[in-house]
C-alpha cells in the first residue's frame, strides 16, 4: 500500500457582530506539513484585516492511497455465441 499527500486546506471560524455563531472561511494550497504556529500566525493576519475574532482553525488533508494489495477483478465471462 502506498500513501501520497495530495492537498491540504485550513478553515477559520470568524465571530463578529454580524456572525455571532461564527462564519467559516477556507483557504486552499496549504503546505503539506503546516505547523500550528503558522496556522495561528495567519489567523492573526486575518484578524488585522477583518472586524472580529478568529476563534477556531481546522486543517484538512487529502491523501491518495494506492491499494496494491487489493484483489484484482476478474473479467466477466464472454456470452456464448449462437
Amino acid at each position: 500500500m502506498k500513501k501520497d499527500w495530495m492537498k491540504s486546506n485550513v478553515t477559520y471560524t470568524l465571530v463578529n457582530e454580524d456572525h455571532k455563531k461564527g462564519v467559516k472561511h477556507s483557504f486552499a494550497y496549504v503546505a503539506q506539513n503546516v505547523t500550528a504556529e503558522k496556522v495561528a500566525s495567519f489567523a492573526k493576519i486575518l484578524e488585522s484585516l477583518v472586524d472580529g475574532n478568529i476563534t477556531d482553525a481546522a486543517v484538512s488533508s487529502t491523501d491518495h492511497v494506492e491499494l496494491s494489495d487489493a484483489p484484482q477483478t476478474q473479467p466477466a465471462p464472454a456470452a456464448p455465441q449462437a
